[in-house]
């Protein structure tokens, strides 16, 4: 049986694609569209997309999309009682990103899509999960993207006794949340096996998992290098606007970019990404910083850069940042949490460093060395090549709708 008509459900607007949940929701559906699936689309419209919607849904997405349902997109924190929310969270039983994202608009929208014929229901991400009623027999549902391992290592990285009891409780009310969740999705998607185990420890071995990793559109990149770089810039891709970017740029601003600079004194950093109006202290007024905001096509700042730099300490998935500059023949320096799951070899294909020492290290030598950066590059190229492409990625995914389809029909 062919799956023609998906019902996706997306928390997070899909265009543009400017961060990486937009990236892999826009890519995916592009790619299943080219399977030939029939496509409807229920997406959370954030703040910083209204602008675009206001001037109509974007040709890209309805190139993928027939029908397309925007619905307003709220996130924790968001309500006005803020201090007494987090209080009642801190007793609920209840996740905060569930308890406070109450959304009747989306429930309402994913109602109505589901009277007509749909053959599966694939939801984007854990935040569409509280918001997907029932859904008729042989309809089944599917989550791409489970990603679980963030909270457990705050957790087991905590350092005082309040953050581990505070991180702590966290874990446990989300597995214990998310154990009884899951258990309705047919079919559950992660990027890499780190998460698959870290899953499979919430979801138990009773699940279906399979690994979906992000990835990159191989053929929108040079396939030779680029001859004009840059010599001493060094890149950051990422939002501002997101706690463990922020945390990442001050940690290589303040610990590691010192350091650099005693042996490579040109070394600035260029940080691409939406930035808080307000800045960052450390960085934001960092005088061998450089902040460009949203870039909508990064693909100049990525060859015009000497070393792409991963200095990431928290959050869970892979990391499509690497990803892209694997993809444009720019050498990484990453932090082990910052490629976590994307199986790659430190001295092959990128350097990892967690300390401020090693990381400075390792970033020298790609800058003063020409012939090993355009080695680990090549290496780093030729891996997204043939693990990271998207459009093999988008095959594998329908093919794995198809089946599941089959199996609850059958």
């Amino acid at each position: 049986m062919k799956a023609k008509n998906l019902l996706i459900l997306s928390p997070w607007w899909p265009y543009p694609a400017d961060n990486g949940s937009r990236l892999r929701a826009f890519h995916l559906l592009r790619e299943l569209a080219r399977c030939g699936h029939t496509l409807r689309l229920v997406a959370g419209v954030q703040e910083d997309a209204h602008e675009t919607l206001a001037q109509g849904i974007p040709e890209a997405l309805r190139e993928c999309c027939p029908e397309i349902v925007p619905v307003p997109w709220h996130w924790p924190g968001e309500s006005a009682d803020g201090r007494q929310s987090a209080i009642r969270t801190l007793l609920s039983a209840t996740p905060r990103s569930i308890r406070e994202t109450p959304n009747p608009a989306m429930e309402a929208a994913i109602t109505t899509q589901l009277q007509q014929p749909t053959d599966a229901v694939i939801a984007f991400e854990l935040g569409m999960d509280a918001y997907i009623p029932p859904l008729p027999t042989g309809v089944p549902l599917i989550i791409d993207q489970v990603e679980l391992s963030g909270v457990e290592r705050a957790f087991r990285q905590a350092g005082t006794w309040q953050t581990r009891f505070r991180t702590g409780l966290t874990y446990v009310k989300s597995a214990t949340y998310w154990r009884r969740r899951l258990s309705r999705y047919a079919l559950l998607t992660v990027v890499s096996e780190a998460e698959a185990v870290a899953v499979r420890q919430v979801s138990g071995p009773a699940s279906r998992i399979v690994i979906v990793p992000n990835g990159v559109d191989i053929s929108a990149y040079p396939s030779e290098p680029s001859p004009h770089r840059t010599m001493g810039q060094l890149l950051y891709n990422g939002a501002l606007t997101y706690g463990p970017n922020q945390d990442a740029a001050l940690w290589f601003v303040q610990e590691i970019l010192p350091i650099i600079r005693t042996t490579v004194p040109q070394a600035r950093l260029t940080i691409t990404g939406r930035c808080p109006l307000e800045g960052v202290m450390g960085v934001s007024d960092h005088p061998h910083v450089t902040l460009t905001g949203f870039l909508p096509d990064l693909r100049p700042t990525l060859t015009a850069s000497q070393v792409a730099v991963v200095s990431l300490r928290s959050g869970g998935g892979t990391r499509l940042k690497i990803i892209e500059a694997f993809a444009a023949h720019l050498p990484v320096v990453s932090t082990t949490v910052g490629a976590a799951g994307l199986g790659v070899e430190s001295g092959t294909h990128l350097f990892l460093a967690d300390t401020p020492a090693d990381f400075a290290e390792a970033t020298i030598r790609l800058l003063c060395n020409p012939t090993l950066a355009a080695r680990i590059a090549a290496n780093a190229r030729q891996l997204a090549a043939e693990h990271f492409n998207w459009r093999a990625i988008g095959k594998s995914l329908s093919a794995h709708i198809e089946q599941t389809v089959i199996e609850a029909t059958a």
